[in-house]
């Protein structure tokens, strides 16, 4: 029996950060929670973003928090800025604009090391992102200029 409880992934949020017919800037920020009396390495967790076309997952962009400490009995946010501009892009800002959201799911896999133990531990989860949200960054954007 393991003395080791394992941390707990999740995705703290999803910003856009900025949108042309282009690309797309994203901050994603993920959150690994450390419930255990040591801390932690992370070593990689790498993730991907993506939404469904037709219930066909389209990856859109793709990222990795890279190494950080964890602290024991501890949360640690790491910001990752990532930006797409690949062939999916298109039907992003299509599905996006039609239906006024669009749900980006993130899937990831974080590679800790606890004491020289590794363990990997997945972790998903699908946001709203809205045409409100744009909106308001647009709006915030035109006031700084």
């Amino acid at each position: 029996m393991s003395i080791l409880s394992d941390p707990v992934v999740t995705l703290e949020g999803v910003v856009v950060e900025s949108v042309s017919l282009s690309t797309i800037g994203l901050a994603v920020t993920i959150r690994v929670e450390n419930n255990n009396p040591v801390g932690a390495t992370i070593e990689s967790c790498p993730f991907t973003l993506s939404y469904r076309n037709g219930g066909t997952p389209q990856v859109i962009a793709s990222g990795d928090t890279g190494s950080a400490k964890i602290a024991a009995d501890s949360a640690t946010v790491l910001p990752v800025r990532v930006s797409s501009n690949n062939t999916a892009l298109p039907g992003a800002l299509a599905a996006f604009v039609t239906r006024g959201k669009l749900d980006l799911t993130i899937n990831g896999t974080a590679k800790i090391k606890f004491l020289m133990i590794p363990k990997e531990i997945p972790f998903s989860r699908t946001v709203p992102v809205t045409v409100g949200q744009i909106a308001g960054m647009v709006t915030s954007q035109k006031k700084k200029e």
